[in-house]
């Protein structure tokens, strides 16, 4: 669930995949010096190409495969892919019939047919996990890795579901030699990609990841890295699987959350048949992302996402994620088509004009609610105290990464507000400082209403001060299972876990003010706090249920989804993306601000 800023504390990894059309091999397709490996009888060619950060650090190399029939797709053998992934693990591959594979992973297995194209396993997120590497011996859970939290357990119901990915279904060509087996990257990408963002991406030339992970793509691709694929054409292969592979990891992967238009059709019929049934907007939006026109193409997933808006989570204009705008004749072209292809759409799908609407609306409802608290608490305020109630006006999810885990690693000083002012962390700790030592006051305020959401990392966190539970509730939408993660909360941020952190106790009656832009962590806290007996003042509010993800296209653009992984549910099991209904509800902006009348209402759930 966790919203898209949170990512971009740890500038690490990427995500990405292939615009690779195999020409002759010179030393500029070829930037290793490796000679390439033709098959005897050639039907493939494999080509060894650099590995490195999104900084441009060189850290190894990976072997890609060409076959003959798609020249312009990439393979790549699941052994290598989990190498690079992961590094000091592979995959054994072990021969059990003419067509059938054993995968064996350091986590779990699972079993490929490369007659029929699928992909089966008895736990598949067991056998993708890579959280180790953030923690020792964690599951394939939801984590944002602030230092101040730790992953303590996870239950699982049903603890296994056999899980079967048909990707033979959708046109998608699996694989062997014999020895091993061997993905689409793009496809494979897309199977691994966890909620902690370890990523991988190919664009033609080098293959980019990063080795920890939490790489978020909202500040866009490094411009190295995307220059390559800001090509005006496709080929026709790559047209023809970047539309299969897309089909295929947003039907299966996809949150659902619920809102979506075309989200019904599809979970029931495919992305591919829920474009073609959906009227004149989903046939031109199909016909677009399977143009070789990279422009149309561009405008295509532009319009689809217009169709998976889900408020917020889910968008996959590439434009918006790929940071296009180290290419200026490209951008200002690409720009102009989109535009039109928007346009156009909206003449299709008057419907969506309720979704502008209601996202116009509750930015209305942010901008009121920020004048109304400058009027009445002043500018910059973030701590308020009237009679005995104590604000603090919390408007994010997040908090100063570096310092903190610099902090806890021994290797700097404690961050404080006089270094780092804007960090949420801090200004809540502070806030209930102030209020635990004011011998007058009774209740603390808690006001997300402008709050979009961050880390659900520090979901946890508040939910250990104010109630001493640090649970997160989440269902996976493709295996059925749910799930409660536990984590063990530095609650006094002394940088280390132990029995102290129990002493760390605040004795206030909290309480939550929430509003319709409260969103995503936003979401999640309101029905966190509600299932624990904590009053919620205000407006229903604005849902964002899943965690998101980045995901490449084949071509090497990024997108931004709803994902199945994590969507996040309260203790009745329901999914929370409706919004949750306030115990207190106030019919104003100016009832929000009326803190006699937010007292009482405080009061008298207290009494």
């Amino acid at each position: 669930m966790k919203q898209t800023n949170r990512y971009q504390w740890r500038l690490t990894t990427t995500l990405i995949a292939a615009l690779s059309l195999l020409t002759a091999c010179t030393v500029t397709d070829n930037p290793t010096g490796y000679d390439p490996v033709i098959s005897e009888d050639e039907m493939f060619t494999e080509r060894l190409v650099p590995v490195a950060d999104p900084q441009g650090n060189a850290i190894g190399t990976v072997m890609l495969r060409f076959y003959n029939d798609m020249p312009s797709v990439a393979y790549v053998s699941i052994s290598r892919f989990q190498s690079m992934m992961y590094p000091g693990t592979t995959v054994q591959v072990e021969k059990m019939s003419a067509n059938q594979y054993l995968l064996t992973s350091p986590c779990g297995t699972a079993t490929v047919d490369t007659a029929t194209d699928t992909f089966r396993s008895d736990d598949y997120e067991a056998f993708t996990n890579m959280m180790g590497m953030v923690q020792p011996g964690m599951p394939n859970t939801t984590y944002d890795a602030l230092p101040m939290l730790r992953w303590k357990s996870l239950e699982v119901t049903p603890r296994q579901v056999s899980v079967a990915l048909d990707y033979g279904q959708y046109g998608i060509d699996l694989r062997a030699d014999g020895t091993d087996v061997y993905f689409p990257f793009a496809t494979v990408s897309d199977l691994y990609t966890d909620g902690y963002m370890h990523l991988a991406a190919y664009n033609g030339q080098s293959v980019m990841m990063a080795p920890d992970g939490a790489y978020s793509l909202d500040a866009g691709y490094p411009k190295g890295f995307i220059t390559p694929i800001l090509q005006e054409t496709r080929t026709a292969d790559m047209a023809d699987f970047s539309y299969r592979n897309l089909c295929f990891t947003l039907t299966n992967f996809f949150g659902y959350p619920g809102r979506a238009l075309l989200e019904a059709s599809m979970r029931e019929k495919g992305l591919d048949q829920a474009l073609q049934n959906y009227g004149l907007a989903g046939t031109t939006t199909r016909e677009l992302l399977q143009s070789t026109d990279m422009y149309d193409y561009m405008g295509g997933m532009a319009t689809l996402g217009f169709l998976l808006d889900d408020g917020g989570h889910t968008y996959t204009d590439v434009t918006r994620i790929s940071n296009i705008s180290g290419n200026a004749d490209f951008k200002a072209k690409a720009d102009d088509v989109i535009m039109y292809k928007k346009l156009a759409f909206f003449d299709y799908c008057p419907e969506y004009q309720k979704y502008l609407d209601d996202s116009k609306s509750i930015r209305q409802i942010k901008k009121q609610l920020d004048s109304c608290r400058k009027e009445q608490f002043g500018p910059g305020v973030n701590y308020y105290k009237h009679g005995n109630t104590a604000y603090c006006l919390f408007n994010s999810f997040m908090c100063e990464y570096a310092g903190w885990e610099a902090f806890y690693r021994g290797e700097g000083p404690k961050p404080t507000l006089a270094d780092v002012p804007d960090d949420w962390l801090l200004i809540l700790i502070d806030a209930l400082e102030k209020a635990e030592n004011d011998p007058e006051v009774k209740n603390f305020v808690l006001d997300i209403t402008t709050n979009g959401g961050g880390s659900s990392d520090i979901v946890a966190f508040i939910t250990s001060l104010f109630c001493n539970k640090a649970d997160l509730y989440y269902e996976n939408v493709l295996t059925g299972q749910r799930m409660k993660c536990s984590y063990e909360v530095d609650r006094n941020l002394d940088g280390r876990f132990d029995a102290e952190d129990s002493e760390t106790q605040y004795h206030l009656n909290f309480a939550l003010l929430v509003s319709p832009y409260s969103f995503s962590c936003g979401n999640l806290l309101p029905s966190l706090l509600k299932d624990y007996g904590i009053p919620l003042i205000g407006q229903q509010t604005g849902g964002g249920s899943c965690c998101v993800l980045f995901n490449p296209t084949a071509e090497g653009f990024g997108y931004r989804y709803s994902s199945h992984r994590a969507r996040m549910i309260n203790l009745q099991g329901q999914n929370i993306d409706q919004g949750i209904t306030p115990h207190y509800t106030l019919d104003t902006i100016d009832d929000f601000f009326n803190v006699s009348k937010v007292e009482q209402l405080i009061n008298e759930y207290y009494r």
